[in-house]
């Protein structure tokens, strides 16, 4: 679930998986990366984290930076949790060699480039941060009364995911 104004955390969470993520690759080859299992699952993991930060960032941060596709980075996350058993190598390793290079090179600008201490005294970010709690919080109770997930998804507008992790 979002918690308020930690967008510039989450920035670095994607910064941190994607360097764990290049260095245990930089050597590779398809086929070493293939072959073993535990280094594939742990990056497939640091990758499940790009996408979570990325997911956890709030609305406004990432209206305000269209140019990276949170949208697919989300998806991706979604696909690698929810798909766990049918996770295509190929996918995997095509995002490593052609994506993560540029994402981080996007995030690390927009750390810098980011007034924090205006950001975080952003009140559209604040507002949208309450609502989501109140949301949250609303879906809690939902939950409590038996209400399913997908009634709790019509009614708060809250995910999927959201909801089955309270």
């Amino acid at each position: 679930m979002r918690e308020p104004l930690k967008d510039r955390e989450r920035l670095k969470h994607i910064i941190n998986a994607i360097d764990i993520i290049l260095d245990r690759s930089q050597n590779l080859t398809y086929e070493s990366f293939t072959a073993d299992k535990v280094l594939f699952g742990g990056i497939v993991y640091y990758t499940l984290i790009i996408g979570e930060a990325a997911y956890n960032l709030t609305k406004v941060f990432k209206q305000k930076f269209p140019n990276t596709n949170w949208t697919d980075i989300e998806r991706m996350r979604h696909n690698l949790v929810h798909g766990y058993y049918n996770v295509d190598p190929e996918i995997v390793w095509s995002v490593i060699k052609s994506d993560l290079n540029p994402l981080r090179q996007q995030v690390a600008r927009y750390l810098d480039e980011t007034n924090w201490d205006e950001w975080e005294n952003n009140t559209v970010c604040i507002k949208e941060s309450a609502v989501h709690k109140n949301l949250i919080q609303t879906a809690e109770r939902m939950k409590k009364r038996g209400y399913d997930t997908d009634e709790i998804c019509k009614i708060t507008g809250l995910g999927r995911d959201e909801i089955e992790r309270l």
